[in-house]
């Protein structure tokens, strides 16, 4: 394979098709994929009045800034698992993320979610066998920290 799976323009649509348009909820917060790089994947969203938490301060509810960060914590481990244990074609890559669930979640809320666009970003500190670790950021288009958070996943068996 002389191409990277990650680069594959068809696992890019393909996984972009899936985050932004197959799941639901993901769909319904507006995530868009912004960043493919396994070293600093990133995911986007615009405010909009349906996230808002504290209407009269237009803030984000922190439901959606929890639910953010655990979209990019599973983006970025598949983007890891892809970078560490390519598959021969995107389908086969992309399934693997039916292999993946949160166990455990945590976010600090830092500051109020203010802002017209959000970034997420996220790191994976361990990807093993069937535990995987990552840390999380969420920022506003001033650079502003709104929240961080850390996950654990668990890796499934092949089904």
């Amino acid at each position: 394979m002389t191409q990277h799976i990650i680069e594959n323009p068809e696992f890019q649509t393909l996984l972009k098709h899936v985050m932004e348009e197959k799941i639901p909820f993901c769909q319904l917060l507006g995530i868009k994929l912004a960043s493919f790089d396994p070293e600093n994947p990133q995911i986007s969203f615009e405010m909009r009045e349906q996230l808002l938490g504290n209407f009269s301060k237009g803030m984000l509810h922190g439901g959606v800034i929890a639910s953010v960060l655990d979209s990019v914590a599973g983006f970025a481990i598949l983007l890891k698992m892809a970078q560490h244990s390519p598959k021969d074609d995107a389908m086969s890559q992309l399934r693997e993320f039916s292999r993946m669930s949160t166990i455990d979640l945590r976010i600090d809320y830092l500051q109020p979610g203010l802002g017209k666009t959000f970034t997420a970003s996220a790191e994976v500190t361990r990807l093993g066998k069937r535990i995987a670790n990552v840390v999380m950021n969420l920022r506003n288009e001033k650079n502003e920290r709104i929240a961080t958070g850390a996950a654990a996943f668990m890796l499934h068996e092949k089904i």
